[in-house]
């Protein structure tokens, strides 16, 4: 009998140059034979020129498919400069170091003189055949990341892509691939909030692909990095691998973006372009201050290092007179940028939380603390209440998502406000002195209600981000459970965990790289309740056995003996088993000391 199942695409034994320089699945296609099915949806050639690690070159083409040896002969670059899939050697004896900066440019990289080596072949013909898709996925980027991470003008950034100009500006390519592996991971996990139609064709170009793309168009010396696009796609990449929980490459792009700005001296308004158009001037300002905060929250909870503190920046805040979107405000003449640089206040707040906070504990503290913890907490506190205060009513309320982005950037920078807020306060707890339990379970329940209280499509567009939010939260409390315990602060610590695991898991319900954090709480939780009432039955029994065989007249001192051992009546201190403490790990890769308790 005829066997009729289709044929499965089979996985090449060996992956074509195309995709094995970007990192992805190669696999023959049923409509051309001599190419895999990712050269045919880009209409590139398929080639298998690199040497093999195992022989020659002559033995690799011998080993390459029959209908794939020619396209592999094919190949050989045959002098013409385009063909070069990677730059020769800067050092190389006899190379035109000049050949790479004549490409064409239409930012402000020419002015600077930046290098401009051109794009390859195969990632001029992905620019050409992808812009539909590329197109869809920053109207994404701009829904669900742009209110927080603004780093394009709209207008500006859609006048480029119809020009095509990310098809021959290899800085201006680098970018908005970095903001499309950021886009897809964002759509992949949930972020999309709005009813519009498209984000199926999105979804079958998986970031990676994007990622890839930009990671290859950067330059491989960084010194070259000139053009303010390739130090938005250092943050962009950033981002992206935050997304992921990629907290290496995240630290990695966030040391290349500030290496960048470093080096270019861009840290200083003065030294940017002259001739820049006052949108690019806007751009730049967001970026500033976008990667500030990304750099003091970073350093927050990896406790890591501030690259930039406040003082450095010569930098003015964005204004959005030069925005070229130009809303339609329904807020009473109130932009919503003045919601995003108070969110940048809070976090220049926390920057001297943060400082003191390890200044307060560190063996190089030379010069002391010339303020008290209680006086710089007081100072901090009152001067955040007096700057919420004033804010528009507009960004202290969280209003319910829309699905329209004119108006749900308001509901952004509130939600975004908030969130802030909260990590601020548990920064702000670590430098109070002697701070007890019920101080900090009452911290710990003020800000899951708040995070309660903000509507889950900003939530989960703020996505992974929030995460690390809610794993200070777990840090405090896991600093709660070292301590001694009542039953009845045992219990609202249980309590406290449920919260956090509802809250986790509306979020990892759709993220792609879930830790399963939500079920592990709810676990944590139900071992809780299971010792406690163990504890109970056991107290029971042995005050059941002590009421029967002690003498009467040691009734009252063996009462008050169970009593300090842990009569529920007297609210009775007790530590749980180092099992607990064991097990209470942040499923996330997160530093455990940059909240001191």
């Amino acid at each position: 009998m005829p066997n009729h199942r289709p044929h499965r695409l089979l996985r090449n034994s060996k992956a074509c140059d195309f995709c094995h320089k970007r990192r992805i699945k190669c696999q023959s296609s049923p409509l051309d034979p001599s190419r895999c099915q990712n050269c045919v949806e880009f209409d590139v050639r398929c080639t298998y020129s690199r040497p093999s690690k195992r022989g020659t070159s002559s033995v690799q083409t011998a080993a390459a498919p029959p209908s794939q040896q020619q396209a592999a002969t094919d190949s050989v670059p045959s002098g013409d400069p385009t063909q070069c899939t990677s730059p020769p050697d800067a050092h190389e004896p006899g190379v035109d170091r000049g050949r790479f900066n004549r490409g064409e440019e239409t930012s402000s990289a020419a002015a600077e003189g930046s290098w401009a080596e051109p794009l390859t072949p195969a990632w001029q013909a992905f620019a050409r055949t992808a812009t539909s898709v590329i197109k869809k996925l920053l109207a994404a980027y701009h829904e669900t990341v742009y209110p927080i991470f603004p780093f394009f003008d709209p207008i500006r950034l859609g006048h480029r892509l119809e020009t095509l100009e990310h098809g021959r500006n290899r800085a201006f390519f680098c970018s908005i691939t970095a903001a499309c592996a950021l886009s897809a991971a964002r759509i992949r996990d949930g972020a999309l909030a709005s009813s519009q139609g498209g984000s199926e064709d999105v979804v079958a170009m998986p970031p990676e692909m994007f990622f890839a793309a930009a990671e290859e168009a950067l330059p491989k010396n960084i010194l070259k990095s000139r053009d303010f696009d390739y130090l938005r796609a250092y943050a962009l990449l950033a981002l992206a691998s935050l997304q992921d929980a990629e907290i290496r490459a995240m630290q990695m792009y966030i040391g290349h973006y500030f290496t960048a700005l470093a080096t270019n001296q861009w840290h200083d308004e003065s030294n940017w372009p002259e001739h820049i158009p006052a949108s690019e001037r806007e751009e730049r300002r967001r970026l500033y201050w976008s990667m500030y905060t990304l750099d003091v929250y970073s350093s927050i909870v990896w406790d890591g290092c501030i690259h930039y503190q406040e003082s450095h920046a010569r930098v003015e805040y964005p204004s959005g007179r030069n925005d070229s979107e130009n809303p339609q405000d329904p807020n009473h003449g109130t932009h919503w940028i003045v919601g995003w640089n108070f969110t940048t206040d809070l976090y220049r707040i926390l920057e001297h939380s943060l400082v003191r906070l390890r200044s307060r504990s560190s063996k190089f503290n030379l010069l002391g603390d010339p303020l008290s913890s209680v006086s710089l907490f007081s100072k901090s506190k009152d001067r955040v209440a007096e700057l919420y205060s004033t804010l528009p009513s507009v960004f202290r309320q969280l209003q319910p998502a829309t699905g329209n982005p004119a108006t749900d950037i308001y509901g952004f920078q509130s939600a975004n406000i908030q969130a802030t807020m909260a990590l601020l306060r548990m920064v702000h707890l670590s430098l109070e002195d002697g701070v007890d339990l019920g101080t900090k379970c009452s911290v710990v329940s003020d800000v899951l209600a708040t995070l309660h209280q903000v509507p889950k499509p900003y939530l989960r567009a703020i996505s992974t981000p929030l995460i690390y939010h809610i794993g200070g939260i777990g840090i405090i409390l896991g600093s709660v459970m070292e301590g001694s315990l009542s039953e009845s602060s045992c219990r609202r610590v249980q309590q406290l965990l449920l919260s956090m695991a509802d809250l986790l898991e509306n979020l990892e319900a759709f993220l792609h790289r879930s830790a399963k954090a939500g079920q592990r709480l709810r676990d944590l939780a139900a071992r809780l309740e299971e010792y406690m009432e163990n504890r109970d039955q056991q107290r029971l029994s042995q005050n059941q056995a002590g009421a029967e065989f002690a003498a009467p007249a040691f009734q009252d001192s063996l009462s008050n003996g169970w009593g300090d051992a842990g009569m529920p009546d007297l609210s009775p201190q007790f530590q749980l088993p180092d099992e607990f403490l064991q097990d209470w790990t942040w499923p996330f890769p997160m530093s455990n000391t940059y909240l001191s308790f």
